[in-house]
């Protein structure tokens, strides 16, 4: 077993990223790589300040309920990228 896995590593989480859009580095061009790559870490690094900064300074009630409807976002987000994904087939 790996001993150095640390779950919370942005790497490991771009890693899990490219799994889940069925992207491969090895198979972009070099551009696209970098761009990329720079998106998901400016990206990781905003929504890291704005848990940091601001929504750790709400009651946890409404930090809760915030968060989940952040993670409410994402899932729209997704499913209708899916389904533009299905409709083009």
């Amino acid at each position: 077993m790996n001993q150095t896995f640390n779950p919370f590593s942005i790497e490991h989480q771009y890693q899990l990223f490219l799994a889940k859009v069925k992207l491969k580095e090895s198979e972009m061009p070099l551009e696209q790589k970098t761009q990329l790559r720079r998106a998901f870490f400016a990206a990781s690094g905003q929504m890291l300040l704005l848990l940091k900064n601001n929504l750790s300074a709400l009651p946890e009630k409404k930090a809760v309920n915030t968060l989940e409807d952040m993670l409410q976002q994402i899932h729209v987000f997704w499913n209708a990228e899916a389904f533009k994904q299905n409709t083009k087939q």
